[in-house]
């Protein structure tokens, strides 16, 4: 049977090292690092998802910031609005957009209003660039955390064959990057893919980032595969709670491993976002920053297969 992953122990972990570098910030110019959660308030899904935001700031010495906007009566310009104000508040060293936006509003056109010194999600135009040179202001906060929990399964990724199975700009594109950054060979897979399980079954560790619900099953994975599901996705039976991109009862006696959903990606995703906020309020304060070293926590030597 697949092992199941989950990542809950390894972001306990990484919060406990960062609340220290959160106290350095503190300590040097009179505040805890602060971090703005824009979301829709008609949203139950993305008012979780900032609750649980919250949760581990706490744990890190972040103070956190949830600016509700309603749809209808604030629209798109009022977007826009909020995200110039908040790039301009002194006590705010990070921003984060949570989707859906207005009707009339992209991502990119948000983005746009965005100072890129304060987009801890690496999704500015400025900040993707940085990452396509090699030289990343901010880690991409899903991307790092599926590269991050492949290693700590694998511990070396060099010459393994990898399939990313989504090309977003906001995921896939940047998580391709990083695999080529640690010397896999990657394979980017999308609709328009012919024969995309075929292609999926050659890799050695697929990763599943496409936003459809079970896409992955049992015919697309080659044996002792490790699979990583970045999707989050609204159960298509209807019972509550979400599921992956992976349908993980299908490919258990397949698979060496799976991330839980929502359990497996999410809880690093939130442990990079916070730890880009650190890294954010220390180049504002002045003080140099370093990502914590994730290999030297117990909980990450647990990840080992």
């Amino acid at each position: 049977m697949a092992r199941i992953i989950d990542s809950r122990p390894l972001l306990d972990a990484f919060l406990g090292v960062l609340r220290p570098l959160s106290g350095r910030v503190a300590q040097a110019v009179g505040r805890t690092p602060g971090l703005a959660i824009l979301r829709a308030v008609e949203n139950a899904g993305s008012a979780a998802y900032a609750t649980r935001i919250r949760a581990a700031a706490a744990q890190a010495g972040i103070a956190c910031h949830e600016v509700p906007v309603a749809a209808r009566t604030d629209g798109a310009a009022g977007v826009r609005a909020q995200v110039s104000a908040l790039s301009a508040a002194p006590d705010i060293d990070g921003i984060l957009i949570l989707l859906p936006l207005p009707a009339g509003l992209a991502m990119p056109q948000a983005m746009a209003c965005m100072d890129p010194d304060r987009d801890v999600d690496c999704q500015h135009p400025l900040n993707l660039g940085r990452l396509m040179t090699g030289n990343p202001l901010y880690l991409p906060c899903t991307a790092t955390a599926a590269v991050m929990l492949a290693e700590g399964m694998l511990r070396d990724l060099r010459g393994m064959n990898c399939a990313v199975i989504g090309a977003s700009a906001s995921v896939g594109r940047p998580l391709a990057l990083q695999l080529l950054d640690r010397g896999a060979t990657v394979d980017v897979l999308h609709i328009q893919t012919r024969d995309i399980a075929a292609h999926a079954r050659r890799a050695q560790v697929v990763f599943a980032a496409a936003g459809h619900a079970g896409l992955v099953d049992a015919t697309w994975v080659s044996p002792g595969a490790v699979l990583v599901d970045i999707g989050i996705n609204a159960d298509p039976s209807g019972r509550p709670g979400v599921v992956g991109d992976i349908d993980a009862a299908a490919v258990a006696d397949h698979a060496a491993a799976v991330t839980a959903v929502p359990d497996g990606v999410g809880p690093m995703t939130t442990g990079f976002l916070l730890a880009n906020t650190v890294h954010a309020a220390s180049r504002r304060a002045g003080l140099d920053f370093t990502i914590p070293d994730l290999t030297t926590l117990p909980a990450w030597q647990a990840l080992r297969l």
